[in-house]
């Protein structure tokens, strides 16, 4: 199994068994079980403050349409729904998005929808006035992450703003390292395409791996990099800020970006 299909699967699997607990896990990065209510009091914080940095950051941006991406069950979602017409939620997978539908029932001016591995086709061009994007992307493959953020520019409204946050680069997880690491043997190996021993060595991993367990991987990026990918797609950055939300182990930020 793919990776990308991996993390759509690990997802699912969390969202039907503990969401509120994989959303905002503990210090240690336990899942918690949460009480519902005390859930979303975390989410009307967290858009209060990010709809204060937005006064500051640009203040004259329009209030129609928000998009919450990677909104598990609309934790922040139906908070910014309190200052837009209309808030969108999307979220790969699934069972966060059918729990956050039942959840948000009363949000009249909510809606949720499971968006693909492929992007985010089903939006048009400059839809959103501002997107909002926390403790998401640092758990996406950098492969993909690279895929996501042209498209969150595309959907940006000209003048909009969209806020993501990621961590800095952080080591490569096990699999990572394990398919990339250098050709130690003496014999034929070193000869071969590069490809093919990458492949080879994701067979013997399955062996090696029990991946009926779901995990929760954590990527990043380095900055540079992200900036190069918002410059390329045609985005502007307004600031960045440092952000810590993921732990303290590398340096991250807040990316504020306009177009």
């Amino acid at each position: 199994m793919g990776r990308l299909k991996r993390f759509a699967r690990d997802w699912n699997t969390l969202g039907g068994r503990n969401p509120y607990g994989a959303i905002l896990t503990g210090t240690a990065g336990d899942l918690p079980q949460w009480k519902v209510e005390e859930f979303f009091e975390t989410g009307r914080l967290d858009a209060a403050r990010f709809m204060t940095d937005l006064a500051a950051i640009r203040p004259a941006v329009p209030r129609r349409r928000a998009l919450d991406f990677g909104c598990g069950v609309g934790r922040v979602t139906r908070a910014l729904a309190d200052y837009f017409q209309s808030a969108v939620g999307v979220d790969v997978a699934g069972t966060m998005i059918s729990r956050a539908r039942l959840l948000n029932q009363s949000c009249r001016n909510c809606q949720f929808v499971v968006t693909s591995l492929a992007g985010l086709r089903r939006f048009e061009t400059g839809l959103f006035d501002v997107i909002y994007s926390r403790l998401v992307l640092q758990h996406i493959p950098p492969a993909l992450v690279r895929r996501y953020i042209p498209e969150l520019i595309r959907v940006l409204a000209p003048g909009g703003v969209l806020m993501f946050q990621l961590p800095g680069e952080i080591a490569p997880e096990p699999e990572g390292a394990f398919l990339d690491a250098p050709v130690a043997d003496r014999g034929l190996k070193p000869y071969l395409p590069r490809a093919l021993i990458r492949a080879y060595r994701m067979v013997k991993y399955r062996f090696i791996v029990d991946e009926s367990t779901p995990g929760m991987s954590m990527f990043g990026m380095p900055r540079d990099i992200v900036l190069g990918l918002v410059s390329d797609a045609g985005g502007h950055v307004l600031t960045t800020t440092p952000d810590q939300s993921h732990g303290p182990c590398v340096a991250g930020f807040e990316y504020w970006i306009t177009k």
